[in-house]
């Protein structure tokens, strides 16, 4: 096999997370079909099975759990005293909450800096919420940027990582 192209186009967690929850619902994989075919099964009601590939179907199942947690979140001593539901929404990751044209207006602001692709794909990944974390992502970010463009980043970053 010979490589054509190299890196011809990155993905994001975002873009992988949308496909393979679409995989997992148009195979009848996820939570809701899986319970409505036990139910059917014990009315002896006949559907059409799933397609069954199990090593696909783990796979995507642990892609998508993996996805789903906020890598950025550090538990503190206060979340003892949480809820349950409140916790949950701490710690699951802000691209699960974020739709296509969100997504979109996201990378349409991002792009209005001069980032190289990799620092937007990081960007989009990590969300970073601090000036520390932006720094760490995006190459000679002081000398490339001024403190206003990398609070406008922030800010920006920060308005679709909140949005529900």
């Amino acid at each position: 096999m010979k490589v054509i192209e190299k890196r011809d186009a990155f993905l994001s967690d975002y873009e992988v997370f949308q496909f393979l929850t679409n995989l997992e619902t148009s195979h009848g994989w996820d939570d809701e079909t899986q319970a409505l075919l036990q139910q059917n099964r014990r009315k002896k009601i006949k559907t059409k099975k799933p397609y069954n590939n199990v090593t696909l179907q783990r796979i995507t199942r642990d892609t998508i759990s993996y996805l789903r947690v906020n890598k950025s979140y550090i538990a503190q001593d206060e979340d003892e005293e949480m809820d349950e539901v409140t916790k949950n929404q701490n710690m699951s990751s802000p691209i699960c909450k974020l739709q296509n044209d969100q997504f979109s207006e996201l990378m349409r602001d991002l792009n209005r800096f001069e980032l190289f692709k990799i620092e937007k794909l990081q960007i989009v990944n990590q969300l970073p919420s601090n000036m520390v974390h932006l720094y760490s992502i995006v190459e000679e970010c002081d000398s490339r940027f001024n403190e206003d463009q990398i609070n406008e980043i922030i800010s920006i970053i920060e308005r679709y990582s909140q949005s529900q």
